[in-house]
C-alpha cells in the first residue's frame, strides 16, 4: 500500500509504498522517472522542501534521511527519535525540519547542519494492543514507544515494564502455558519474554522490515513471525534458533496467520491468492488451496475444529478440520458473502458455535456456523474496530464511536450493557478465557478490567 505521497508544484509526485524505496512519478509521461533507495527500515513518511530540491524521509526505526533531488543521493541522516517517525514538515523558508514520532517528542532540526535545535516532550501513552494469558493470570500490553507492560489480571497491579527497543511494537501473543510472551516490532525484531520476571529469553533479528504478527504453536515449541519483508519465519523457542524461512509472493495486506491449537500446522495466505497450511514439524507445505481472492486474515477455532479465512472480495470461508496431522482433511462447510468489504478480524466463540468479524466499513457480522447463516449485523462507525466474545460465549463485546464498551447478547445482538468509563478511542478488547473478565485499552493509555456479568 502507499504509505505517504507528496505532490510537487511541477510535474512530479513522490510516494513511498515498498520497503525503503521512494518513487518519483512524472505526471506528464505517467511513468516513474526515478527511485531513491535507502538501506535502512521501512519508510513511514516523507515531505518535500519548499524549493523542491530536497526530500526528507523517515523510517520505522526513527532515522530521518535528507535526499538531494538533483543528484538523487542521501545528503545526511538526522538521528534522535526512538521509534517510528510518522510526520515531517519543512518550515516555509526551508531552513528547518519539524518531526514528530512515537517516542512522544517533536523535534526541530537545522537542515544545513543536521543538528537538533529543539526537543519538545509530549505524552503519548497509546496502548496499541492487549493480550490475555491462557491461564487468565496476566494481561500484557504493547505500545508504539517500544514498551511492554505486564499486569496481574486480578487487580491490574503493574508487575513490571520491559523495554523492547526504540521501535514501536504492534504484535504480541502468549505461549499456551502462559510462561512466555512474544512481541514483534517495527524494527523487525522478535522478542520472547519471560512473563514472571519480564526478562528477555530470546531476541530474533532476521526480519528486514516490521513484524505484523506473531503466533505460538505446538504447545509453545514453535514461534512464527510474519513481516513486511515478505517472509514468515519459524523459530525453535527452546533452542532460540531459526528453523525455516517461508517466502511469500507478497504479504500485501495479509493481517493474520494462525497455528492450529493442537497440531503443528500454520495457516497463512499471500498475494498469489492461495491459502496454505505449513507443517512445522516437517518443514513443508501440507495443504495449498486456491482462493477466489487474496486472503486477508485467518483464524482457527479455540479447539481446532474449524478454520476460517477472510478474503479481499468480502467472502469468509469456513472449513471443518477432520483427522490428525498424518491424515487430516479440510472440508468446506460454508462460504459467506455478507459484505463486499474484506474482513479485518475473525473471532470464534469459545464453544465454536459462532464466528464474528468486522471489515472496512466497520459493520460487525455474527454467523452461526452449524445453521450456516448470519444471525445479525451490528452497524459500525469509523471509530469502532474492536470485538471479542466472553469466555462463556454468551456475550459479544464491541466498542462504539462514543468510546463506550457495548455488551451484546451473543445470539441476538441486542445491547444488554453499556460501559462508559473510557474517554478516548478504544484500541483493544480481550476476554479472559478462564473467567467473566474483559480487559479494554484506549488511546490515552488507560487499561480497565470489567466483569461481563455484572458490569
Amino acid at each position: 500500500y502507499v504509505a505517504h505521497a507528496e505532490m510537487a508544484a511541477g510535474s512530479a509526485l513522490f510516494w513511498t509504498h515498498q520497503a525503503d524505496t521512494i518513487f518519483a512519478w512524472d505526471r506528464e509521461t505517467r511513468a516513474v522517472s526515478f527511485e531513491l533507495h535507502g538501506d535502512r527500515a521501512w519508510v513511514d513518511s516523507l515531505t518535500l522542501s519548499p524549493d523542491e530540491q530536497q526530500i526528507a524521509s523517515a523510517d520505522a526505526e526513527g532515522t530521518i534521511t535528507l535526499w538531494d533531488v538533483r543528484t538523487r543521493q542521501q545528503r545526511r541522516f538526522l538521528e534522535g527519535h526512538q521509534g517510528s517517525v510518522r510526520t515531517l514538515t519543512y518550515t516555509t523558508d526551508g531552513r528547518h525540519l519539524i518531526s514528530g514520532g512515537y517516542d512522544e517528542t517533536v523535534r526541530i532540526w537545522d537542515v544545513r547542519s543536521g543538528l537538533e535545535e529543539k526537543h519538545l516532550q509530549g505524552y503519548f501513552h497509546w496502548i496499541y494492543k492487549l493480550a490475555m494469558s491462557p491461564n487468565g493470570q496476566w494481561v500484557a500490553g504493547v505500545t508504539l514507544t517500544g514498551t511492554v507492560h505486564f499486569w496481574r489480571n486480578q487487580d491490574l497491579s503493574r508487575h513490571h515494564n520491559s523495554q523492547g527497543g526504540k521501535a514501536a511494537i504492534r504484535a504480541l501473543t502468549f505461549s499456551p502455558n502462559s510462561q512466555l510472551l512474544a512481541t514483534g516490532g517495527d524494527d523487525g525484531s522478535v522478542i520472547v519474554w519471560d512473563v514472571e520476571s519480564g526478562a528477555r529469553r530470546h531476541l530474533f533479528q532476521a526480519h528486514k522490515q516490521y513484524v505484523r504478527t506473531v503466533a505460538f504453536g505446538a504447545q509453545g515449541r514453535y514461534l512464527a513471525s510474519s513481516s513486511f519483508d515478505c517472509t514468515i519465519r519459524l523459530w525453535d523457542v527452546e533452542r532460540g534458533q531459526l528453523l525455516h524461512t517461508i517466502p511469500l509472493a507478497s504479504i500485501g495486506d495479509m493481517d493474520g496467520m494462525a497455528f492450529h491449537p493442537r497440531h503443528a500446522l500454520l495457516a497463512y495466505g499471500d498475494a498469489s491468492n492461495y491459502l496454505y497450511l505449513w507443517d512445522a514439524a516437517n518443514g513443508r507445505i501440507a495443504v495449498r488451496m486456491a482462493m477466489a481472492s487474496q486472503p486477508k486474515t485467518v483464524a482457527f477455532s479455540p479447539h481446532g475444529r474449524y478454520l476460517a479465512c477472510g478474503t479481499y472480495d468480502g467472502a469468509v470461508t469456513i472449513w471443518a478440520f477432520v483427522g490428525q496431522d498424518s491424515g487430516f482433511q479440510l472440508v468446506e462447510c460454508w462460504r459467506i458473502h455478507a459484505s463486499p468489504q474484506n474482513a479485518w478480524q475473525l473471532v470464534f466463540s469459545r464453544n465454536e458455535s459462532l464466528l464474528a468479524w468486522n471489515g472496512e466499513q466497520k459493520e460487525i457480522y455474527v454467523a452461526a456456523i452449524e445453521e450456516r447463516k448470519v444471525r445479525y449485523t451490528i452497524p459500525g462507525t469509523h471509530l469502532a474496530t474492536c470485538i471479542a466474545f466472553s469466555a462463556d460465549g454468551q456475550h459479544l463485546v464491541s466498542d462504539s464511536a462514543d468510546f463506550s464498551v457495548l455488551i451484546h447478547h451473543a445470539l441476538t445482538g441486542t445491547v444488554d450493557q453499556r460501559w462508559t468509563s473510557h474517554r478516548s478511542k478504544l484500541t483493544c478488547i480481550v476476554a479472559d478465557p478462564t473467567s467473566s473478565t474483559i480487559a479494554t485499552s484506549d488511546a490515552a493509555g488507560i487499561v480497565q478490567l470489567w466483569d461481563v456479568t455484572t458490569g
